[in-house]
């Protein structure tokens, strides 16, 4: 709205610029007395032709302008989306505990056999299906990390997959909290 404003104010000062440009034109028309009318209204047919057709150049100048501005805004989000940080290796992690929610959701949390520190908890609301019935206390998982970058595949010792777990940026884009 405002690269319109702006235009609109360009086009008038423009107007008045080129209108203003021509009084000895617009004099010699008022001395002839062609049409009976004065110098003012010379002008103001003059301003008011000058209008007509530098009107729409402008408008369509602003609109190009804004298409620009679109594309560069796509443009920066394709960027945006090259630079993000892809799913990395992370360590294999023991089940600490399969554990049901309060409202029926499921939760699994894991610890780093090697760093005591390093803990994740893996939710889910509650379904009908249970995705944390693969899971059991003590065995060792895997995260592996999927071939797009966009998450991890949590996988058992004998590589059956139990669970997908998304990247930040990728739980993100999906416009959801629940995965």
């Amino acid at each position: 709205m405002t690269s319109l404003l702006r235009n609109s104010t360009f086009a008038v000062i423009a107007a008045t610029a080129l209108a203003s440009a021509f009084p000895t034109g617009a004099a010699r028309a008022s001395d002839h007395d062609l049409n009976g009318g004065s110098r003012a209204s010379v002008l103001i047919s003059g301003y008011s032709a000058v209008m007509v057709v530098s009107g729409p150049l402008f408008l369509s100048a602003a609109g190009a302008r804004g298409a620009a501005d679109l594309s560069s805004d796509s443009r920066e989000r394709r960027d945006e989306r090259a630079r993000r940080i892809g799913a990395g290796p992370l360590p294999d992690m023991r089940v600490n505990s399969v554990a049901t929610a309060d409202d029926g959701g499921r939760r699994v949390t894991l610890e780093d056999p090697q760093n005591a520190e390093n803990t994740a908890t893996l939710q889910w609301p509650k379904r009908e299906d249970d995705p944390a019935a693969g899971f059991s206390e003590g065995a060792m998982v895997a995260f592996q990390p999927s071939p797009q970058g966009s998450g991890w595949m949590v996988r058992d010792d004998t590589g059956t997959a139990l669970a997908f777990v998304p990247t930040i940026q990728t739980a993100d884009e999906s416009r959801t909290r629940v995965l």
